[in-house]
């Protein structure tokens, strides 16, 4: 019997990773790979299909991480232009064998692949080797998932955490929550404050409350390019005190729901800061303030201490997930 292939895919709303291997746990190399702007592209399909074309190979398991639940069909992604019915994706390429997860589930299965150098360890903690795992990922959105311990390997837990309501916790905190509730009324979720775009409303609102002056270069870089892009570098290299200001603010919130997270899953195992903005940021999030913050929790700041506090650097975690997953499943049927 030959190997079977597996096409795994990340599917962000901004870009996606498609990449082929063949189903083997002992080994994530991928045979081929790809990034695609998701927005290029008019459905799932037509994407997996040029991935095909252009690898020349076809597999037999599709297994992808989609930024939104899973468990109704069609799939609705808040973050991404299409509709993903995979009854539409198996009679395009016709290919029977898809399994789809979150892109957390995703996310946090490839965490089970991860080596050493793919992390930055912010707290050593004490790991339990079969606790509770925690990963929150801030990119076009905000991912929460985890994984759990079965007995006898770990299985994910899929969720869309991110969009629970925004707690404030100062009055510069409660400043934010009115400014954001004025604009998007019904809900300000930590997806709306902990995101890419979550970057620039905190921007937006340091800058309308008075805290800090626009330069005139930094108003003509964020007009031209991505605001959160353009404001963290401007932070990171100290060219503009909003900008420092901006990233100082979301990388405390940043920490503060992490706490959050790391305790609604009392994750003994390890907690895990993954997605696109984290490695982009982190002589920020190795300065202080984002433990600080995962710590504030009152009586439970003990708990919180113990907890291995990682951040991943490899942005093709989901992506191995997915194979993982995929590798997994397919092992277990043999």
């Amino acid at each position: 019997m030959g190997r079977t292939l597996i096409l795994a895919g990340d599917i962000g709303g901004t870009k996606s990773y498609l990449s082929l291997f063949a189903a083997d746990l002992a080994d994530f190399t991928p045979l081929a790979e790809r990034r695609y702007g998701t927005r290029d592209y008019p459905d799932l399909a037509s994407m997996l299909a040029a991935f095909i074309s252009e690898t020349g190979q076809r597999p037999g398991r599709i297994v992808l991480g989609i930024p939104a639940p899973v468990n109704r069909l069609p799939i609705r992604p808040v973050n991404l232009p299409w509709i993903i019915d995979p009854e539409q994706v198996r009679a395009a390429l016709k290919i029977d064998d898809i399994l789809l997860l979150n892109d957390l589930q995703a996310t946090a299965y490839g965490l089970l692949a991860l080596k050493p150098a793919d992390l930055f360890v912010l707290n050593p903690g004490a790991p339990d080797p079969q606790g509770n795992i925690a990963v929150l990922a801030a990119g076009t959105g905000l991912g929460q998932g985890g994984l759990c311990w079965t007995g006898s390997r770990y299985v994910a837990l899929p969720s869309e955490g991110g969009h629970v309501s925004f707690s404030p916790t100062s009055d510069i905190e409660v400043g934010l929550w009115r400014f954001m509730w004025d604009r998007f009324q019904e809900h300000v979720s930590w997806e709306r404050i902990v995101s890419g775009p979550g970057l620039f409303c905190i921007y937006e609102f340091l800058k309308a409350s008075g805290r800090g002056e626009e330069p005139l270069w930094l108003k003509q870089e964020l007009e031209a390019g991505d605001p959160a892009e353009v404001i963290s570098k401007a932070a990171l290299a100290g060219r503009a005190e909003l900008a420092v200001k901006t990233l100082d603010l979301f990388v405390s919130l940043y920490g503060a729901e992490t706490g959050n997270l790391a305790l609604k899953l009392l994750a003994t195992g390890g907690v895990y800061v993954a997605g696109g903005i984290a490695p982009k940021i982190l002589d920020k999030l190795k300065a202080g303030s984002f433990m600080k913050a995962f710590l504030a929790k009152g009586r439970l700041r003990l708990a919180l201490s113990a907890m291995p506090v990682k951040v991943v650097l490899n942005d093709k975690t989901g992506l191995l997930g997915a194979a993982y997953c995929g590798a997994r499943s397919t092992t277990e049927r043999r």
